[in-house]
């Protein structure tokens, strides 16, 4: 049997060690766990619903922001419908709100019923959790939409220490919709719906 020469042996243990290092490399690149769910993941925006009433917590009849502050329907229930125009967000508190359409701040938005709205106490923030949540309802990825209303599925829940919206599962921007256009006594619901 043929024995490798000492400097030879040393060139292929040192040819297999970077070989075995390429291999290492490649196969323990890091991968961001989130971003790969929301690639996955089907898009957050669901099909558009008009709404025709209000306080029911279904699409056709979304809870509105008030019921929300006021604590009128159960926290931590089932999967909800609620509406409002997106008018600012914040950062990790309420005492600071920002109510402008330029912000870097993705996770979160605050809704009011009024779109109008500079206020803290007449808005509730909303949690966007996930990257998918947060392309397509922030401000800081939708600035033109600031102002505008829009429809949100998720969980009335504490959030900075506020009533919000948390564990959004889906919604939907409703461009030029008036809140005021929909009926909010119980008298006057209708068990119908329009879709666009």
């Amino acid at each position: 049997m043929k024995r490798l020469s000492p400097g030879r042996t040393g060139g292929l243990r040192l040819a297999g060690m970077i070989l075995l290092h390429a291999l290492l490399s490649v196969a323990c690149e890091k991968v961001d766990i989130e971003a790969e769910k929301d690639k996955t993941k089907e898009s957050p925006v669901a099909p558009s619903v008009l709404p025709t009433a209000s306080g029911k917590g279904t699409q056709d009849a979304p809870f509105l922001v008030e019921q929300v502050i006021n604590g009128e329907e159960d926290m931590e229930s089932q999967l909800k419908w609620y509406i409002g125009y997106v008018v600012g967000s914040t950062y990790r508190t309420m005492q600071h709100p920002l109510f402008k359409a330029e912000t870097s701040y993705t996770s979160n938005i605050l809704l009011s019923s009024d779109p109008q709205c500079e206020r803290p106490e007449r808005c509730i923030p909303v949690e966007l959790r996930t990257v998918a949540l947060q392309k397509a309802f922030s401000l800081h990825h939708n600035s033109n939409r600031f102002r505008q209303c829009i429809v949100l599925q998720g969980h009335s829940s504490l959030y900075f220490l506020t009533n919000g919206l948390r564990d959004i599962q889906t919604g939907y921007w409703l461009p030029d919709f008036d809140l005021s256009t929909i009926k909010t006594a119980p008298s006057e619901w209708e068990e119908r719906s329009e879709t666009y």
